[in-house]
């Protein structure tokens, strides 16, 4: 690749402002930059397939990451409405008490325990792709899930009845501070 950087600065130089204009057209501009870049990025790792005119060549691959992009700010639209739409969480001490317990909880699971629980819950994948990820087969890992749950349940159980118990010892506290 390095005898073709040259080339490569050439075509650069001479196509970047069409590319530019092109995309310009198609995202909105505080995009523009990052989509520019990554089509240029693109050519550089595919500058090898490159045959007759790079004009064309990277406005295509421009297209493609235009579509990447929009598709991308579509997802994230929907995530907010969706996020939205959601009741609002509570900010009162029980759900700081509820979310340590559970990051606690979390924190104290094996590494594989963990890891079976986040990808179902947090990465939304369903027991098929989770253990695909995790190279096993599709029984092992609802095995694996079955007994993370269990775990995260003590857990959680012995995370919340610490923090509950930590609370009430500071309320007592400051009740006894209190004039």
């Amino acid at each position: 690749m390095t005898r073709e950087r040259p080339a490569f600065e050439r075509m650069f130089r001479a196509h970047h402002a069409a590319v530019y204009r092109y995309v310009l057209r198609r995202v909105e501009r505080p995009a523009v930059d990052d989509v520019v870049g990554e089509t240029f990025l693109v050519a550089w790792r595919r500058y090898e397939e490159l045959a007759g005119e790079p004009l064309p060549w990277l406005l295509g691959i421009a297209r493609r990451v235009c579509a990447n992009h929009l598709r991308g700010r579509a997802r994230r639209a929907a995530l907010r409405a969706r996020l939205a739409a959601e009741p609002a969480r509570a900010t009162t001490a029980d759900a700081r008490l509820v979310d340590g317990a559970v990051l606690a909880a979390l924190a104290s699971l094996r590494d594989e325990d963990r890891e079976a629980i986040l990808l179902i819950a947090w990465d939304g994948l369903d027991n098929r792709q989770a253990a695909k990820v995790l190279g096993c087969g599709v029984g092992a890992f609802a095995v694996r899930l079955h007994r993370a749950r269990r775990r995260l349940v003590r857990a959680l159980d012995a995370a919340t009845s610490e923090q509950a118990l930590t609370n009430v010892e500071r309320e007592g506290e400051v009740a006894h501070e209190l004039p």
